[in-house]
């Protein structure tokens, strides 16, 4: 398997595993009658400083030139994890309550677009280049 494809499954498997550690934690801790906004960053902090230095790591190795270019799948499957999360806006434990889940999800989201995108290569002048080619 190419590195670039091991990365974005570890990106997109890694975060819903975590992001359902995460649910069951705080519903637990709801149901035991514990207030589980004390603990969230005690519990979501490790993981998710784990979450990002094993995937930068992973990233490092990555050549530039094995990037592609988005496809119709892979942005269907990015449109429903938005969908699914803001469904879970209504769960017992609600997504909109814990600043964690948010931030989690956008650590998620700006991984999985990096590993599409080279973000190093964005300025400004890049953009007045593609401008001139239109």
């Amino acid at each position: 398997m190419l590195l670039l494809r091991r990365y974005q499954l570890d990106i997109i498997f890694f975060f819903f595993a975590l992001q359902i550690f995460l649910w069951l934690f705080l519903f637990f801790l709801e149901t035991f009658g514990v207030n589980p906004h004390k603990y969230e960053w005690i519990v979501s902090g490790p993981i998710i400083a784990i979450y990002i230095a094993y995937l930068l790591k992973i990233r490092g190795s990555i050549k530039i030139s094995d990037r592609r270019k988005i496809t119709a799948r892979s942005l269907f499957y990015w449109i429903v994890l938005g969908i699914i999360l803001f469904a879970t806006y209504s769960t017992p434990v609600p997504a909109k309550d814990y600043l964690s889940i948010n931030v989690l999800f956008i650590i998620f989201t700006v991984l999985l677009a990096d590993s599409y995108w080279d973000f190093k290569k964005i300025s400004l002048k890049s953009f007045n280049d593609i401008r001139e080619y239109r």
